[in-house]
């Protein structure tokens, strides 16, 4: 289990921030020397405000389940009072919503969230394919190509409405502050600040820094946009309980196996299937298990189901007899699905594999539970 302290955090956000800046500079975008007076963004937002971002609401909401390991995030821009461009981020690896937003207003794309929802649907055809194809060129090139000046000439004020912070890192995708910068926005709504330890007030900084104005949400509508993304918040939070860090040693996974078994009986142990139906491929039997295990597709979709029953209830049985033939393949996979949910594997039993996550804050006392066994175990001899 890896351990996240605060100098891991600052390294990543130090790092990130040089990344974003060398893209910066690699795309030849000028940042305008005027600065706000003021650090805070204490702007109120006005009813249309708030109109627009309920709507970015609305769209990031066709994204949910689909995005692990990222946020589920919407986007609405506007000029005028006209809406000229949408989209969400449907799954990890696509541009982010504020991408497909632009694409829509450069005209590249129609419908920006009908462009979204042809990568959830997996039907092909000539949109999923324009989409990809833009997609390609984006990460390829990033926002110099598609984006450049795109508001410039405007003489009515071009708000982005974003339900989270922009990105200001280098993932599979450019920063998506970049690509608004570029495009020369004016202004940018956000709903709720991105406390992933890359970002985390950076996206406002390096918009701010381009002469853009920032205003950021408060009351219902923040927790609205906040709500989008509650377990991905628990995923990136620096962590360092006990509970979360532990070694699971002989005793500890004693004690897990021992609440499973009691869980079990009284059938409330919550228990998750994995087979190809969840969008995952079969190993056959003579794969080899090593190579086919890193092969083995996990759907976005699943992972996002099974780390929210984790998050909810820190003891998950995984069932993966549909997906795997060997019981040493159960094990190699349960390792893997471990390592993507940052979870413990407990034990691993046939064609099932036991996982141990704690929540925040963590439900299951393992000492105590550790405990009580041990002294259980002693008055027994």
């Amino acid at each position: 289990m890896k351990c996240h302290c605060f100098s891991l955090a600052f390294l990543m956000c130090s790092k990130s921030a040089l990344r974003a800046v060398a893209f910066l500079q690699h795309s030849r975008i000028e940042i305008p020397k005027r600065k706000f007076t003021s650090t805070r963004l204490l702007s109120k937002l006005t009813e249309a405000d708030e109109k627009y971002l309920r709507l970015a609401v609305e769209y990031a909401r066709h994204g949910l389940g689909n995005t692990f390991p990222n946020p589920a995030v919407g986007c609405v821009i506007v000029n005028a009072g006209e809406i000229i461009g949408k989209g969400f981020h449907p799954k990890a690896g696509m541009p982010h919503a504020e991408v497909f937003a632009l694409l829509e207003a450069a005209g590249h794309l129609e419908d920006g969230i009908a462009a979204s929802k042809s990568v959830l649907d997996h039907s092909g055809g000539s949109l999923l394919q324009l989409v990809t194809e833009l997609s390609q060129q984006y990460l390829a090139s990033g926002p110099d190509k598609l984006f450049s000046d795109l508001f410039a000439a405007n003489d009515k004020t071009t708000t982005a409405y974003v339900t989270l912070e922009p990105c200001c890192h280098h993932g599979q995708t450019p920063p998506c502050t970049a690509s608004l910068i570029k495009a020369k926005v004016d202004r940018v709504v956000v709903g709720f600040r991105d406390p992933n330890p890359r970002v985390d007030g950076g996206g406002f900084e390096m918009l701010k820094d381009a002469g853009i104005s920032v205003v950021e949400a408060s009351g219902s509508i923040k927790q609205d946009c906040a709500n989008l993304v509650t377990n991905f918040v628990k995923r990136i939070t620096p962590r360092d309980d006990t509970n979360y860090t532990i070694t699971l040693n002989g005793s500890k996974r004693r004690a897990l196996r021992s609440l499973a078994g009691r869980q079990k009986a009284d059938n409330s142990l919550n228990e998750v299937m994995l087979s190809g139906r969840s969008g995952a491929s079969v190993m056959n039997i003579g794969d080899d298990l090593e190579d086919a295990v890193a092969r083995f597709f996990l759907d976005p979709s699943w992972l996002e189901a099974t780390d929210d029953q984790l998050w909810n209830h820190e003891l998950l049985l995984l069932r993966l007899n549909n997906a795997v033939n060997k019981k040493k393949g159960a094990k190699l996979l349960g390792q893997k699905i471990a390592e993507n949910l940052n979870a413990h594997v407990v034990q691993v039993v046939g064609h099932t594999a036991l996982l141990y996550r704690p929540s925040i804050p963590p439900r299951l006392d393992v000492e105590a539970l550790t405990k009580g066994v041990d002294e259980k175990n002693a008055s027994d001899n």
